[in-house]
This record gives C-alpha cells, sequence and structure tokens, in this order.
C-alpha cells in the first residue's frame, strides 16, 4: 500500500528529484539560458567555464589546485570512500556493537577526505573505546580493502586518527637543490623530505649533540653537506669540521669554517681542536650569565659576536674505536672520547652543538653514553638491528620503520626521530660539492677563526682525568 500511496501522492517524483538535484539544477540552468538569450549564450556558457578555469590555472595554479583539490576531496568523501566506508570498517573489525541494540552496530564516522603528496588522507573519528592502534593492527587489512599500497595511521588529536592512503612513495625520488636557502631560524631549521612530501625541520635551540651513522655510499656526509650549507650563511653560527675519513669530502667548507682538519692519523692535532672547542664551551659556562645575562646560551639572541658553534666530527670512530692503537695514542684517544663525551653532556647550555657521524655504528665508535645524551638521532642505510640500534637506541627494535630496509639504490634515505619521537623515513637533499664551494666562498666574510672566539688559558683548561664514557 505504501508504493500506491506514493504513486498517487506523487511522493515519488520529489525524491527522484531530489535525488540527481544537481543534474536537474544544470539542466535548468541551460533551459532558461537558452529561453533568454539563445545559442550564443549556450557556447559561452559551455566554453567559458573551461576558458576561465584554465586562466586561473596559469595565473594562480596554487590556488586554483588548492580549490580543485577540495571539490576531488568531497567528491571522494561521497562517493569513492564513503560509499564503501561501513563495509571496509567492518570488513577490518574496527567496528563496535551497540549495547542493548541486539545486531546493531557503531562504525567510526569518516569527516573528510584531504590529499597529501603519496595518496589521499582519510580523516575519522574514533568510537569510544578505542585508539589510534585499534587502526594501526588492521593497518595491512586497511590497505587490501581501500585498494592502497599500505595505510599510515597518525593521531592528530584526541579522539581524531588520520588513515593516509599511501599510492606513491616520495622517497624514490631524489631531492637535487641547486642552491640552498639560508637559515634564519635556528629554531625552525629544514634538514630532509618526509615520507607526505613536507620538508621536515629540527630544532636546535637547547640541543647539545646529535649522532649519525650508515654503511658507506648511504648519503650521510651528502645530508649533512646540504644542512651545513643552509646553516653557514648565518653570520651567528660557526662551524669546526674534523674529517677522519682523511679525503676531501669536507673540503669545500674550510674557506668558511672556523676550523677545519682532515688528518686522520695524527690525533694530537684532532685533540687540538677538540680541545678548543672545548675550552670555548668552559668559557661560556664560566662567564656567561656576567657578561651576558643568562646562563643559557639559547636564551639570548643569535649573535654574530658569539656564535653558535657546530663541531661535526665525521668518521668520529677514527679517534674514539681504540682497537689496534698503540698506548700512547689509546691515551689520546681517550681523552678525544672523554672531551666528547663532555661536550655532548654540557655543550647545550653554552651554544655548542657536536655532530658525531660514523660508519661503524658500534658502542666502540659511539659510546652509549653520549648516543644517549645525543637528542638528534640519523640512522642512514646499516646493515643490522645491532647498528640500527647502536644509532637510534633499542626503540628501533620495536618498530615497524628501520634502516636496516632502505634499500642500497637509495642513497640519502634515512630514519629520523620526528616530533613526537616516532621513527620516520626522510630524505635528505643533495647539494653537489661544487654547489656547496659557491656557497662558502660567498659567505667567506662572515668565518671567524676558532682562536679569535676566545682567548684559551691555562685556568680554561680542563683537568685531565675526565674518562672516556663507556
Amino acid at each position: 500500500m505504501m508504493w500506491l500511496l506514493k504513486l498517487v501522492t506523487g511522493v515519488w517524483l520529489l525524491q527522484l528529484a531530489w535525488r540527481f538535484k544537481r543534474a536537474l539544477a544544470v539542466a535548468a540552468l541551460v533551459v532558461l539560458v537558452f529561453a533568454a538569450y539563445g545559442w550564443a549564450s549556450l557556447v559561452v556558457l559551455v566554453v567559458g567555464p573551461p576558458l576561465l578555469a584554465v586562466v586561473w590555472r596559469w595565473v594562480h595554479p596554487w590556488s586554483y589546485w588548492r580549490y580543485v583539490g577540495w571539490l576531488m576531496a568531497r567528491h571522494r568523501l561521497r562517493t569513492t570512500y564513503g560509499l564503501r566506508w561501513v563495509e571496509v570498517i567492518q570488513s577490518c573489525g574496527l567496528h563496535r556493537p551497540i549495547p542493548g541494540r541486539p545486531g546493531d552496530v557503531a562504525i567510526p564516522r569518516l569527516v573528510r577526505v584531504s590529499e597529501s603528496a603519496v595518496g589521499d588522507v582519510l580523516h575519522a573519528r574514533l568510537l569510544t573505546g578505542q585508539e589510534p592502534g585499534d587502526f594501526e593492527r588492521q593497518a595491512a587489512e586497511l590497505a587490501h580493502a581501500l585498494g592502497a599500497t599500505a595505510v599510515r595511521v597518525t593521531s592528530t588529536g584526541p579522539g581524531l586518527v588520520d588513515l593516509t592512503l599511501v599510492e606513491r612513495d616520495v622517497l624514490d625520488d631524489g631531492v637535487v637543490l641547486e642552491d640552498v636557502e639560508p637559515v634564519t631560524d635556528l629554531r625552525a631549521v629544514r634538514f630532509a623530505v618526509g615520507e607526505d612530501g613536507q620538508w621536515r625541520t629540527r630544532d636546535y635551540a637547547n640541543i647539545a649533540a646529535e649522532v649519525g651513522g650508515g654503511v658507506p655510499g648511504s648519503g650521510k656526509t651528502a645530508g649533512e653537506t646540504g644542512l651545513a650549507c643552509g646553516l653557514i650563511q648565518n653570520p651567528a653560527v660557526q662551524y669546526v669540521v674534523i674529517d677522519g675519513k682523511g679525503g676531501e669530502d669536507w673540503s669545500w667548507i674550510a674557506p668558511r669554517a672556523a676550523a677545519y682538519t682532515n688528518e686522520d692519523e695524527d690525533l694530537n692535532v684532532v685533540l687540538e681542536l677538540v680541545e678548543s672547542v672545548h675550552r670555548l664551551m668552559r668559557a661560556r659556562l664560566k662567564t656567561q650569565k656576567t657578561q651576558r645575562g643568562q646562563a643559557n646560551f639559547w636564551n639570548l639572541p643569535l649573535d654574530p659576536a658569539h656564535p653558535v658553534v657546530f663541531l661535526v666530527v665525521d668518521e668520529v670512530q677514527t679517534f674514539t674505536d681504540s682497537k689496534g692503537m698503540d698506548k700512547d695514542t689509546k691515551t689520546v684517544a681517550a681523552t678525544i672520547t672523554a672531551r666528547l663525551s663532555a661536550l655532548v653532556k654540557k655543550g647545550r647550555s653554552a651554544g655548542i652543538i657536536t655532530r658525531l657521524l660514523t660508519q661503524k655504528p658500534t658502542s666502540d665508535a659511539i659510546p652509549t653514553a653520549i648516543r644517549d645524551n645525543a637528542s638528534v638521532r640519523t640512522a642512514w642505510r646499516v646493515l643490522s638491528d645491532d647498528a640500527a640500534e647502536a644509532i637510534l637506541g633499542p626503540v628501533v627494535r620495536g618498530s615497524a620503520v628501520s634502516p636496516v630496509d632502505i634499500p642500497v639504490g637509495m642513497p640519502g634515505v634515512a630514519v629520523v626521530a620526528d616530533a613526537g619521537g616516532q621513527l620516520e623515513r626522510v630524505r635528505f637533499p643533495y647539494v653537489d660539492e661544487h654547489t656547496a664551494e659557491q656557497i662558502a666562498t660567498r659567505t667567506t666574510e662572515l668565518r671567524r677563526d676558532l682562536a679569535d672566539l676566545t682567548g684559551p688559558t691555562a685556568a680554561d683548561k680542563a683537568p685531565a682525568d675526565e674518562e672516556a664514557t663507556t
């Protein structure tokens, strides 16, 4: 009887019209325009919008793609994902029974769809009692159900979760920079591109140290080169570089560096440089509050007269791993290790950042006490879980992201910890040596000699009883 009532009253016609309301609206517009202005108006109506779209895209592509992306996302919300959402959630076991209503289930709500560099992002609201981990455990099933290569699950707030459908890996493509922008804010330093295609930044304020490692050819020195090229353009930054490879990978920075050496056999030369940075740290810690008004360097404005000092020790195992050394050399190595350990532990308040890089990530190369005090850790490709743990710490053992899984053909890709402490893959940009040399040469006037940053005196010299940390 209901169908007869609808037929008689015409309700079915209203329902049909509502279902195809957009098509009817377009048809009505065409009829009205034709009735009012004739065939010429129809030509304008058909040709005009596409022509305007082309002009819009050419004049202001950012706003064009933002609007088009929004329209496409709205369409996919209603069709591609909206129509299948309930089925996908139920098939992956992410629904919940409703108490007191046998057979009825509650479904997490699909709020909206947006685009990212790797694919669509589904923004959902969790049910009461759910957590993002519920979706993480079903990520593989969600990927198959949604037709994606993988699904990345991230929590964006209480009761909210984002499902990123990975349709392409943006890290497959290398990031080559023909020039590097100057770093003006050390609290937001761009260093690599994340898996979502967005630049990652680091806050170097109140950072004492970074450790990084990877097998030869993994891209660690090239990655550090790109970072240094931006930093050395800041007049309030000075670089001290010790290259334990003994080659010329870092020779490009010599005109700009406060101090540079590629000595890899005479450890006394290296010790002298490390001692100079250590004396600078001690001098600042002793006098900074009296002379500048604050005990913490990072509570003061950046000042070229009191620059941030980056100490880079590449292939640090050359100077810290004492296996095979004679007795006298071991003593020097132990002192170098002790000074580096002190810089890692105390350098933060003095505005000194120590960066230790190695192709031999073991506790012999980077003592665990140094690693554990380094708040920034970067692992390029390594060959074993032990090597990954030596750089990133125990957290890598339980993570789905590991530097062991980085392919040989992807130099520059590394695993780092994001702002929330979770491990993620990034790709460091590549800056060729010629470009790096040009940047160093044009910023030579910003260089200050390490010896001029502090006047070393006997009173400032540290006691020799600081032992190497193991």
